[in-house]
């Protein structure tokens, strides 16, 4: 049995079942909070406040956080265009990421979060995937450097005791350069490296692939390893694509044919799934450099944020509970292996 290991889940849900997360076994929640400011008077956004909100919720329930610091923007449906679009995370006061403005306010600004912070979170994932264009966008190679490790370094400014990472999308050259760039460099303000994978859903391979994942990213960075997001989709098709305006959606197979073509085992389904979790989880017990790993997710949503729609394998079928919260097999499967291995 490993001992010291963060387990824990993203929740993404705003009214979690605490009794049925606390059976599972997690002892953390991998939560985030928006960019605090909603203008340069320094007044805090309402989501903000929201999001504070919603992580003393958290703790107040006896969870640990994990929180992440905003990135830069994402590729995701927006309900008033009625298409996917980039979607900036960051007000319009702080200018271009190619300014050097834009870098000095956003450090000021993950100072504000450090310091807010302070006693109440000390592990951080600065940004989201941000080896993945749908999440760095516009940003040059440089500019996507200056914003993780300006915010890295904001919060530990405030707060030197806190532990930050990034956690990537998968290993790609792009990811490699990260980690070039802002881990194997002098003074490094990363403590730790987190990896996202969903082999079997959007990668090739299974649950056998962690292994030499785990092995290069934790070698390359020099740092200890967290899974920061794994899982497979119980969700194999939704309805056959008809509607020629689903093009202009986010523009990748899984939402546009609404099918993953990637497979392992016997497909995506709930059975499947469960499998998938009790094969994982020993990989993540028995390597020496993972000290953590989060499940992702909590519960199955009704639209997918990437094209917004009800039947879409991508983005609607993570959950190892259905979106009534009604447990699925994966529940089970992720509750005895958190007790056996961890």
């Amino acid at each position: 049995m490993k001992e010291n290991h963060l387990i824990g889940i993203t929740p993404a849900h705003n009214n979690p079942d605490f009794k049925l997360m606390r059976e599972l076994g997690v002892k953390w929640v991998r939560q985030g909070y928006p960019f605090p400011f909603a203008d340069e008077n320094g007044t805090l956004s309402q989501s903000f406040i929201n999001a504070d909100r919603q992580i003393e919720k958290f703790r107040a329930e006896g969870f640990e956080i994990l929180c992440s610091f905003t990135g830069p923007g994402s590729m995701r449906y927006v309900p008033s265009e009625g298409k996917t679009v980039y979607s900036r995370a960051v007000p319009e006061y702080l200018g271009d990421p190619s300014e050097k403005r834009y870098h000095e306010l956003l450090f000021d600004a993950a100072a504000f979060l450090g310091e807010y912070t302070k006693g109440r979170v000390e592990w951080w994932q600065i940004a989201n995937e941000p080896d993945i264009d749908i999440f760095y966008g516009p940003l040059s190679e440089q500019e996507n450097i200056n914003y993780l490790m300006n915010a890295a370094n904001g919060i530990r400014k405030a707060n030197p005791g806190a532990k930050c990472g990034i956690n990537l999308g998968y290993i790609n050259d792009y990811a490699r350069m990260l980690l070039r760039e802002i881990y194997a460099v002098s003074g490094s303000p990363f403590a730790y490296l987190g990896i996202d994978g969903y082999m079997g859903s959007w990668q090739h391979g299974g649950p056998h692939s962690w292994r030499a994942y785990i092995d290069e990213t934790a070698k390359l960075s020099g740092k200890p390893v967290i899974i920061n997001e794994w899982g497979f989709s119980s969700l194999q098709w939704g309805e056959k694509y008809t509607d020629i305006e689903r093009t202009n959606h986010y523009n990748q197979d899984v939402c546009r044919q609404k099918y993953w073509q990637i497979i392992w085992g016997k497909g995506h389904t709930p059975e499947e799934q469960a499998r998938y979790i009790s094969e994982c989880l020993p990989v993540f017990a028995e390597h020496p450099d993972v000290i953590g790993n989060f499940f992702f997710r909590w519960s199955d949503t009704e639209s997918c944020w990437q094209c917004g729609e009800a039947d879409c394998p991508a983005e609607c079928a993570w959950g190892c509970v259905d979106s009534a919260q009604k447990p699925k097999p994966a529940y089970y499967a992720l509750k005895d292996g958190i007790k056996y291995y961890f």
